[in-house]
């Protein structure tokens, strides 16, 4: 059986974990996956947010910042340093898009109703 962990096969933004690795472009890990954000009808990656290991805090990462997804983490080519000047996550601001589980986006969607679950 193949080692997540060491497995370097790209996922789809959909497979990404919460807890994963964030790498940045040195590859020091910076962080960890709360929540992929992004649009699960249209198919369209947003980006992640992303708890900081440096700082008690989650901030948005978006997609155009992310270069490769696997299972054992997320590269980025923004540099260490630069992961500390991203926006805080602000959950106020997000909404809820999918049936499967929280996925999140930051334009033209209805408000979550607040509910961590789905009817049905």
């Amino acid at each position: 059986m193949t080692d997540p962990a060491a497995d370097t096969t790209p996922i789809a933004w959909r497979a990404v974990t919460y807890l994963t690795p964030i790498a940045a472009a040195d590859g020091q890990i910076v962080g960890q996956v709360r929540e992929v954000l992004g649009s699960d009808a249209e198919d369209v990656f947003h980006g992640i947010r992303v708890g900081l290991a440096a700082e008690p805090r989650d901030v948005m990462l978006g997609s155009e910042h992310v270069t490769t997804m696997t299972a054992a983490k997320v590269e980025t080519d923004l540099a260490s340093a630069a992961f500390g000047a991203l926006p805080t996550y602000a959950d106020e601001a997000t909404y809820h898009l999918a049936s499967v589980g929280w996925l999140r986006k930051h334009l033209g969607w209805s408000k979550d109703s607040g509910k961590d679950e789905e009817p049905g």
